[in-house]
């Protein structure tokens, strides 16, 4: 059976894009900070008869994703999500816009951390076993603001920036292994509409399905007219 492996397994695009895969025959392994939710989600999964295994690790604390990366050394999974990201909410479920001045160092170093850093060591742990084995899929979750970048989000902005620059890097070298690089550019707040996780998870699946001589390394979403 392949796996499925989404580090930073949201209740949006991640959960969404786990049952994509998990409707193929991937057994899923879905990674977040939390354990919170895991009890409610088993039991969507079992009843959709989905294989799903939970993983905790904080994206702010790379040392976390590289032992979670290590743990799965023997058997790497077939497909790795990143779409672990910093953004913060209020009380109305709103997104907070902020400039970096209003900014904590704190907050400043773990967004990079969550938003590029963490990214970097998932990767570098799961591609020498990707390309010894020849195959394999690497999804980056991106956003309009990777290309246009704001003042009031500019640490996730700068992080869109850093997953289009990843994907788009690595898109020729790892091909030339088999291995298949690629993010979905979100350009729309995913929940102001209960149907985006859906067809986003949709664009993923295209994306991983897509014959090796048509392979791309970014899609839009929605697409552009």
């Amino acid at each position: 059976m392949k796996t499925y492996m989404c580090i930073g397994a949201g209740p949006g695009i991640g959960v969404a894009t786990a049952r994509r895969f998990g409707r193929e025959g991937y057994r899923v392994v879905l990674v977040s900070r939390s354990a919170r939710d895991n009890e409610h989600l088993a039991a969507r999964f079992a009843d959709e008869g989905i294989d799903v295994v939970f993983e905790t690790a904080d994206a702010s604390n790379p040392a976390e994703i590289a032992s979670l990366m290590d743990r799965y050394a023997g058997r790497p999974p077939d497909v790795v999500h990143y779409n672990a990201a910093a953004m913060r909410f209020d009380g109305t479920g709103a997104l907070v816009m902020q400039g970096i001045e209003s900014q904590s160092t704190d907050e400043l170093t773990t967004d990079i951390t969550v938003n590029v850093s963490s990214a970097l060591v998932a990767l570098a742990k799961v591609i020498p076993a990707m390309t010894k084995r020849g195959e394999g899929t690497i999804l980056l979750t991106g956003g309009g603001l990777g290309v246009e970048p704001s003042a009031d989000l500019l640490t996730l902005s700068i992080g869109k920036a850093a997953t289009r620059s990843i994907a788009q890097a690595l898109f020729e070298p790892l091909k030339a292994h088999g291995v298949h690089v690629a993010t979905v550019r979100v350009s729309t707040l995913v929940a102001s509409d209960p149907e985006h996780p859906g067809r986003i998870a949709e664009a993923f699946w295209s994306l991983h399905a897509q014959p090796t001589g048509a392979w791309t390394w970014e899609t839009l979403y929605p697409v552009a007219d």
